[in-house]
């Protein structure tokens, strides 16, 4: 199939739509083919997938009479090959690894060493005679190995999170270079919430720095619990023992906050390779391996998750479509966080609290016996339920349904987190509103001191307790990091604002209080501001103006409520009372004696604007707002 000429078939959709989910997630699978030749078009297409960033799959061969006929080209100039990539094939997943650290510690260069020792001879040849990866000196810049956009490559540093895939004796690696520097901290969080291990480079020659720290805290409180300490750059202080063991006993003092965090200590040298694949002949006094030994040794450490099968529900479909099915039967589809089930098991489903038994498992459409985490999987009850995305299949009633729950969150938007804010959380593949209702302290990210603060902004850590309407099933992150992360999207524009994870969920029965009345200053609390009165006169509010303030307000956060037009008679008055009680910000077009007795109804006189005495009448449409917004501000 010459490319342009034929849009693509069932089976290169099919591996377009597989690989796109299953190499962004570092993992690969076996796809259902239908016979050898089929078997063979698709394993050729997985040779070619791109980078996990950039899905994209060319179907273009050789030109007949070439000396590869019939085989795929993967050095078009077109195409940035995934490097690596493996055809697919019954494998573990991936290992995922993230490269972090202060700022020109060396992480790219590590990264691109790695590769360089892990390449064939051939493919090592070619590098060296490629001119697009040599300094001036003729020498491999090991660097531009590891991906480096313009942008990058001009400033010297690293701005996105850039991955590369390696195999190191029987295991495969997948490994993301992540930015160094606080403003791209959004990006190191998101690398690390996927990742198993966190190599932290530091420099000998500088030694920890305040990134370093950083990074260690995230990597942390991403769910990381296996770190290898890259003391890199031995060369600049000659290979020299004694420093290197001072930095090992600052690196033990820096891990004493990090309970059940496993780490290595590993001396290298990237720029010129000193024990990364091979044992360092210059540093002989340390006899505790490689790099790649310590990544491979690793491989077997790592942090469990709890036995119990536990699957999110991401979709549902019919059976028929499976191969050899029969009966439409419903089957229930997702990936499993933890555990492993048999077809005959009972299972639990969340949040209706139904049970039933599993009648047949499927995977990647074939029919099996049993499945295990954390590979996708479908699921085909004996009984027909209510299932939906966002549910979640487990094999018992282990799971804690809460409408309140304390979690550590990083934020990561540009506007404020303040009390009383309102997001999308997103726990597994649920989506449910939530409520920020208290900043209960801010965590230093240098220092892990706890520190009060009444709002947050980008790249501060922090504990909160967040309310949910509606109760949701979650469970600790020290009991399940699939479902122990927590995410918090902006209700409007589904942007993510936040990570975080679940440190404590308490049930409504544990936490509700007695039957007292509700005060009206914890009503403010909740909202997160003062109530307001905004009064105008009657022409400014036929004039719309009471439209464009409280759209204005809505749009920088405020809650807001406008009162019905009419005489401030005794019903009115207890009408902007109950307002007033609610904490909101209302807004009123009285007559000018009307709103000296609604000014009243405050004892606070500065939370009462009254437009016509604090704003002139030749004063444009944005000056008033600028006004009524500095008044606004005070009252959160």
């Amino acid at each position: 199939m010459t490319a342009g000429e034929e849009r693509p078939g069932r089976m290169e959709r099919e591996a377009i739509y597989q690989m796109r989910e299953l190499f962004a997630e570092g993992r690969e699978a076996v796809l259902e083919e239908a016979g050898e030749e089929d078997a063979a078009y698709v394993q050729a297409l997985a040779g070619l997938a791109l980078h996990p960033e950039k899905p994209f799959l060319s179907f273009e061969k050789e030109k007949e009479g070439d000396a590869a006929e019939a085989a795929w080209n993967p050095e078009r100039p077109n195409m940035d090959f995934f490097r690596l990539a493996r055809r697919f094939a019954l494998h573990e997943p991936a290992r995922r690894l993230i490269a972090c650290g202060g700022v020109d510690d060396g992480k790219s260069t590590l990264i691109g060493r790695i590769l360089f020792d892990t390449m064939s001879g051939q493919e090592q040849e070619r590098i060296r005679n490629d001119a697009a990866y040599l300094r001036k000196d003729k020498t491999v810049d090991y660097a531009l190995l590891a991906g480096t956009s313009a942008q990058e490559a001009q400033q010297g540093i690293t701005v996105q999170v850039s991955c590369s895939a390696f195999t190191y004796g029987t295991v495969r690696f997948l490994i993301a270079d992540v930015p160094g520097h606080e403003e791209y901290t959004r990006n190191m969080a998101y690398a690390a919430s996927g990742a198993d291990t966190a190599i932290v480079m530091i420099g000998a020659n500088k030694g920890i720095v305040p990134q370093t720290r950083r990074h260690v805290r995230i990597c942390f409180f991403m769910g990381i619990r296996t770190m290898i300490f890259a003391v890199n750059k031995m060369d600049a202080i000659a290979y020299d023992q004694t420093v290197y063991r001072k930095l090992c006993r600052e690196i033990e003092r820096l891990m004493e906050e990090f309970e059940g965090c496993r780490y290595k200590i590993v001396p290298v040298a990237a720029k010129s390779g000193e024990n990364i694949a091979a044992p360092s002949e210059k540093m002989r006094w340390h006899s505790e391996g490689t790099l790649l030994a310590a990544l491979s040794y690793e491989e077997g450490q790592e942090r469990k998750e709890a036995a119990m099968f536990c699957m999110p529900v991401q979709r549902t479909c019919k059976s028929s479509q499976m191969a050899g099915a029969i009966v439409k039967k419903r089957v229930i589809q997702g990936e499993a966080a933890s555990g492993s089930v048999c077809v005959g098991d009972e299972v639990f489903v969340y949040p209706t609290m139904e049970r039933a038994k599993v009648s047949a498992l499927w995977q990647q459409g074939k029919n099996v016996p049993a499945v295990r985490a954390p590979l996708p999987a479908g699921v085909e009850l004996d009984r027909e339920l209510d299932v939906a995305r966002g549910y979640i299949l487990t094999q018992g009633d282990t799971l804690a349904v809460t409408d309140r729950m304390d979690a550590d969150l990083l934020w990561t938007s540009g506007n404020r987190l303040t009390q009383g804010k309102r997001y999308l959380a997103q726990i597994g593949t649920a989506r449910a509103l939530a409520i920020v209702t208290k900043i209960l302290y801010r965590t230093d990210v240098n220092t892990g001191e706890h520190r009060y603060t009444e709002y947050l902004t980008k790249n501060m850590l922090a504990r909160c307790e967040i309310r949910f309407p509606k109760p949701v099933a979650a469970v600790c992150e020290k009991e399940s990091r699939a479902l122990g992360a927590i995410r918090l999207l902006d209700r409007r524009t589904h942007a993510l604002v936040a990570y975080g994870n679940i440190v404590h969920t308490v049930s409504e029965e544990a936490w509700k209080e007695n039957g007292r009345e509700v005060t009206a200053e914890e009503r403010e609390f909740s909202l997160g501001q003062k109530a307001g009165l905004i009064l105008f006169g009657e022409k400014e509010a036929a004039d719309g103006q009471m439209n464009f303030v409280e759209r204005y307000l809505l749009g920088m956060g405020f809650h807001t409520i406008q009162a019905a037009p009419g005489r401030l008679d005794e019903e009115k008055k207890q009408t902007l009372q109950s307002f007033l009680r609610a904490g909101l910000i209302v807004l009123a077009a009285l007559q000018k004696e009307e709103r000296l007795l609604a000014a009243g109804l405050l004892e606070e006189d500065w939370r009462v604007f009254d437009c016509e005495t604090r704003i002139e009448p030749s004063e444009d449409r944005g000056s008033r707002l600028k006004k009524i917004k500095l008044w606004a501000a005070e009252l959160i």
